[in-house]
């Protein structure tokens, strides 16, 4: 299987290995010794065949938890705020 999934990560990299016709393909799965129904399933871009050729699942799940909450900023000393606040008030 490390052979198949080097191979499809090279392939994916170059845009130019992208778009190789099958017979120069062929000729890259010869020397890897690669399962015949693997390199058909490769070569008609079948992911669902390859899926289950390898045994692989291709389900991804992403989840998020929210970040705790920082704490309020209480005041330290009530009597300031109040002492604040009156003088604010007088104005």
């Amino acid at each position: 299987m490390n052979k198949v999934i080097s191979l499809l990560e090279t392939l994916g990299q170059s845009a130019a290995l992208q778009s190789l016709d099958t017979a120069t393909l062929q000729k890259v799965f010869n020397p890897l010794d690669m399962d015949v129904q693997v390199q058909h399933a490769i070569l008609t871009r079948d992911h669902v065949q390859l899926e289950a050729l390898l045994q692989v699942r291709n389900k991804v799940v992403c989840a998020i938890c929210p970040a705790e909450e920082p704490p309020q900023d209480v005041p330290e000393n009530d009597d300031e705020t109040g002492e604040k606040s009156a003088v604010a008030a007088s104005f």
